[in-house]
């Protein structure tokens, strides 16, 4: 008898505590749907509409890039024509001056002695031939370089749906060019080998756009 009980004991226990997490689970589940719904009542707030109940295509401006870019958690600062942000620490802008074409930049300062600029050109002029979005230019003096993506969104709706693709289409050309850059560095490397066989290799490790 005494068996039967401690049985009993530790069964209600054991439900007791299953009832308890499934009691806190649902809890948390109400919690998130109440915290969504509130999210999607402010998304609603955001999008204009017009007097039949559908959302309006309002025209792009820098305000309205800048609410853009806002919106996807970054913090824009407008300047004249342009919205500037960074993304993980790095430096991007919209260059808004002539609407409804703009331009996503990302820009990098280089030092010219630390790279072989040459390679580092053509490395920029392969990646641009590459890929049919992205391409990349150098500033007269080859301390600036600039990667961009050229678009056309007619309205803010357009550019906010399509920013974090534009972002990942710059990453992806920066990768390329790197990618290029290292390749060649690495055959221009082999070739000297090949043609002063007595002369030491050494090994040098890859260089990254920073």
């Amino acid at each position: 008898m005494v068996e039967t009980m401690i049985i009993s004991i530790i069964v209600s226990v054991v439900l007791g505590v299953l009832l308890w997490d499934r009691r806190m689970e649902c809890r948390k589940l109400a919690n998130e749907m109440k915290q969504q719904k509130e999210t999607n009542l402010e998304l609603l707030k955001r999008i204009p509409v017009t007097g039949e109940g559908r959302p309006s295509l309002e025209p792009l401006t820098v305000e309205k890039i800048a609410d853009a870019i806002r919106f996807e958690g970054y913090f824009p600062e407008t300047d004249d024509d342009c919205v500037r942000f960074k993304v993980q620490g790095e430096n991007y802008l919209v260059d808004a001056s002539r609407l409804p074409l703009l331009f996503v930049v990302k820009g990098y300062s280089v030092d010219p002695n630390e790279w072989e600029m040459g390679i580092f050109r053509d490395a920029a002029h392969n990646m641009s031939d590459r890929l049919v979005m992205v391409k990349a230019t150098f500033s007269d003096d080859d301390k600036d370089l600039r990667f961009f993506v050229a678009a056309r969104d007619r309205n803010s709706e357009s550019f906010r749906a399509n920013l974090t693709s534009y972002l990942g289409i710059i990453e992806d050309g920066q990768r390329v060019m790197n990618e290029e850059y290292n390749r060649m560095v690495e055959e221009k490397r082999n070739a000297a080998l090949k043609a002063h066989p007595m002369v030491p290799s050494v090994q040098q490790e890859n260089k990254l756009l920073s």
